[in-house]
């Protein structure tokens, strides 16, 4: 008989809050993309009202508009304007309706994994439940979950952090030139320092994750036995110790 594949955690947690995180997805790519084209609002509101300036001058005087200055009329300034206004107002939706759609999204995610551990806790093995001690459980709930929390608002931010360079790019080549894309490359050539101290503070936390079980079951040892550590004044020794285990992690 074929071996079973691997469980996956992650297809399940997709597939309970694929909506969430598809309209949040969708909330994050205008909130981060309005910024970046409203300067070009701003240069052409500019270029607008520096040709009315001067066409009205030229008026004023009575004298004929250079051929390179045009006068436009006024109904595109009010489109200038009440397209800026638009936009701000449609970044501030966005920016809010993100943060309550992954809020939701991850209160979803951390009730199920929540439920999730308490269920198989209830079945353990007496076996299972010497290797699985309370305090990895403790660890579960309080740290681990909240890491899988937050790895769902920064997959979205990594998914939309490369729709927002490119499109920076685009708008400073159009606004400055194409000098503007030598300050990009100095942002992305810090990317690989950005990746290795990713990695490194991952690792170290993986090692902290150790001494973090080790003083939750001190903790909670201590606590289930304050009658015998009170009989026989073991404070400061259980002290001395969790401080120990507590200065490693």
């Amino acid at each position: 008989r074929p071996a079973s594949p691997t469980p996956s955690l992650l297809l399940p947690l997709c597939r309970l809050v694929s909506w969430h995180l598809v309209c949040a997805l969708t909330a994050r790519l205008v909130t981060e993309l309005i910024p970046v084209f409203i300067p070009i609002l701003v240069k052409l509101t500019t270029t607008f009202a520096q040709q009315k300036r001067l066409a009205a001058k030229h008026a004023l005087a009575a004298t004929a508009i250079p051929a390179g200055i045009t006068n436009p009329p006024n109904w595109q300034g009010y489109v200038l304007v009440v397209a800026m206004f638009a936009m701000l107002l449609l970044y501030s939706w966005s920016f809010q309706w993100f943060f309550f759609k992954v809020g939701k999204a991850t209160i979803i995610v951390r009730s199920a994994l929540i439920s999730a551990v308490y269920r198989k806790s209830l079945v353990l093995s007496a076996q299972a439940r010497s290797r699985l001690t309370l305090g990895r459980l403790t660890n579960l709930v309080s740290s681990d979950i909240s890491q899988v929390e937050r790895g769902v608002t920064n997959a979205i931010v990594c998914i939309t952090i490369p729709v927002q360079v490119i499109a920076s790019i685009i708008v400073l080549v159009y606004i400055i030139g194409p000098s503007g894309i030598a300050g990009w490359a100095v942002v992305i050539g810090f990317v690989p320092i950005q990746l290795w101290a990713s990695r490194y503070l991952v690792r170290l936390r993986g090692q902290a994750i150790i001494y973090t079980d080790q003083r939750i079951r001190a903790t909670r040892e201590a606590i289930q036995g304050i009658k015998v550590v009170k009989a026989f004044a073991w404070e400061q020794s259980i002290l001395e110790t969790m401080q120990h285990v507590r200065s490693k992690e």
